[in-house]
Parts: C-alpha cells; structure tokens; sequence
C-alpha cells in the first residue's frame, strides 16, 4: 500500500531502483520481503496503522511485500482478481459494522480465486474514505481485513488510500496461484450442475433489512460472514471432474447463465432441488434462494455419475452439503423447470447498471 504518485526516476534499462539506484541482480537477491519502510506525513501514518493492524509482513511466496510501489510475488502460474465494495451499494452502515465491511469485502473477492480452484497467495486493498472520518473508519476496517487475512492466511502486500467526499470505497484485489485453473467453459452437454452449502440467506438478511426488521442471526451471518470456499474447491478438483466453476455471487440463475454463455451450451435448472437455507421460511423462499445473490457458494459441473458417490465424504470433511441441481444441454441460455418459477429467474442475476436497487 503506497502513496498514488510516482516520484522516482526510473532507473537504467535492465536495471531495478533500491534506495535511488539501480540495482545489479545481486543487490535483487538480498532484499528482505519485510514491509519497506515509508515517508513520514498523515497519509502514511493511516497507512501505517492499517497495515500493522493487518499483519501485513509479507509471507510465503512474497519477494516484496508493502511500502514500496509495488510488491513482487514469486508464485507460479498467477490467478488474479479485484472487487469492490461501495458503501450504500454493497453494505450500510446501518446494517454492518466498518469492521464486518471490511471482512466481508476482502471474502467476496477470495472467493473469485475459490471459483477457479486457486490457492490465495497475497491480497491488495485500495481505500477511499472521507478525511473527517478516516482514523475511525480505518481502524475498524482494519479489524475486519486482519479477521479475513488470517482465516485465508496470506498477507497484505499493498494498495492505495485516498481521500473521497463520497461513500467510503473498498477495492479488494486477490492473488492466487493453481496449477490449472478452472474456468467457466468447459461444461459439455450431459453434465451435472451441483452447488455447495444453502442459497438464499444472504438475499433474505437485505430483505429483512429492507423491511425494517432485524435478519435473525444465521441470516445476517449469510451476509456479513461469507465463506470464500477455497478449500472446497480445490478439494473438488483433486477429487471430482470439475469441467467448469463459479462462485455464486449475482445468483444461481443468473450464473448459471454465465457457464451456459461461456460454455456454449443449455443449462437446466430444477427449482426443486435447489438447496433453500433452512431460516427463509416465506413462500418466496425458493425466489431468494434461486436469484438473491452473494451466497458465495460454488457452482459447479461435472460429468454425470461423478460427483454423488463423494458427497458424503464432502459433507464429512466440510459440514456442507453437495447438491445436484441441474443438468446441461446443447442450446444456449438457462431453463428453469419446476414449481412457482417465474420469468423473472430466467433473466439473470443482479447488475449494477439496470437494477434499480441497492
């Protein structure tokens, strides 16, 4: 995490700047992976105090961790992704703690990293807060990413802080590593679609929310301690043919329509089989568990016969269930079948820009 600007000259072609010189390949060799040490100013003060309160030493496979500007990762084949988490958009205030926020915010971008089966090696946090506010808000945040840093155990390397009038702004960027990543197109008609754990509690907490209620404390779990199922998923790729993945974060409708879009085939969801969390207990249980999104579970195909005979061993080693939902077959898009499905799950999942709300 390091001031915006770039002040420094660059050094001579072939050559790294250390201490404003350049640098031989021996003087690369005997660099620590230690914090570097910053300036002084109010900015790098925050970031100081954010980063100690992360643990932010760097850890296995970091070259160079935070304070310089950039880190260097010794890792082989990377997986990269960044989120963000905008006040009135991704969470309130009313609703969570800046602490439970922050936590949150760093899970939900893990848990890209979970959808193609990587291990996390270092996270990047980039932070907009309003000057008046920002010790406060910037010590909270911290407890948050500690929490989320130590339960995916990787560092925090760098970032970016700023100064914002508006909403306060959480970029989260992830960096894993996977021998072979799975993606989203390799489903081939005939699969299964399973998913992992129950859908629908976080949808169920922002209603509650929105009605004015208190979500009851399982529901509001679901939204402000997600799980990034890295482990999961990289246990389903040693142990099942996963053809492709992705993390259900806009909805099982409307993913599922992602793996359709990038396999080129048709996915057929039955509403019935789908895994409803136990507290949604309104008739609409079955609509939030089909299109609420940020379950964060894993969504995944796999030839057919393949994945049921190790859903109990799942289950055993995990606490969560493995489902079939669905199957897949030539064509394009996602069919819903069963009881009291409406269009409105055959559209797809939440987006920023023709949702109209938060």
């Amino acid at each position: 995490m390091t001031h915006g600007a770039d002040d420094d000259d660059p050094g001579p072609s072939g050559g790294v700047r250390v201490g404003g010189r350049a640098a031989a390949t021996s003087d690369i060799v005997e660099m620590s992976s230690d914090i570097v040490e910053m300036g002084s100013g109010a900015e790098f003060d925050l970031i100081r105090d954010l980063l100690a309160k992360a643990d932010a030493a760097a850890g296995a496979g970091i070259w160079l961790g935070a304070g310089d500007d950039a880190a260097v990762i010794d890792a082989g084949r990377l997986v990269v992704s960044t989120d963000l988490s905008v006040e009135e958009v991704h969470f309130r205030r009313s609703w969570v703690t800046f602490a439970e926020a922050g936590a949150r915010a760093v899970i939900a971008a893990a848990s890209d990293l979970a959808a193609m089966a990587a291990a996390p090696v270092a996270v990047l946090i980039s932070l907009a807060v309003a000057p008046e506010e920002a010790q406060a808000v910037l010590s909270e945040l911290g407890d948050g990413i500690k929490t989320a840093l130590k339960e995916l155990s990787v560092p925090l390397v760098g970032g970016d802080l700023a100064a914002s009038p508006g909403p306060v702004v959480i970029n989260v960027t992830v960096v894993g590593e996977a021998e072979e990543p799975v993606t989203r197109s390799g489903a081939h008609p005939g699969d299964e679609l399973w998913v992992t754990g129950v859908l629908g509690g976080c949808a169920g907490a922002v209603r509650a929310w929105r009605d004015g209620a208190e979500p009851g404390p399982n529901l509001r779990a679901s939204f402000v301690r997600p799980m990034a199922r890295i482990k999961e998923a990289r246990w389903l790729a040693d142990h099942v043919q996963v053809r492709a993945m992705i993390d259900l974060s806009d909805g099982l409708a409307g993913d599922a329509g992602q793996l359709a879009a990038a396999s080129g085939v048709r996915i057929v969801l039955d509403s019935r089989l789908v895994p409803v969390h136990p507290d949604l207990i309104a008739e609409d249980a079955p609509s939030l568990a089909m299109s609420g999104g940020e379950d964060y579970e894993l969504c995944f195909v796999s030839p057919p016969g393949v994945t049921g005979p190790r859903a109990s061993e799942f289950q055993e080693r995990f606490g969560i269930g493995l489902t079939r939902v669905g199957h897949v077959e030539e064509g394009t898009g996602v069919e819903v079948v069963g009881e009291a499905v409406g269009q409105e799950h055959v559209s797809g999942g939440f987006d920023h820009f023709s949702s109209r709300e938060g």
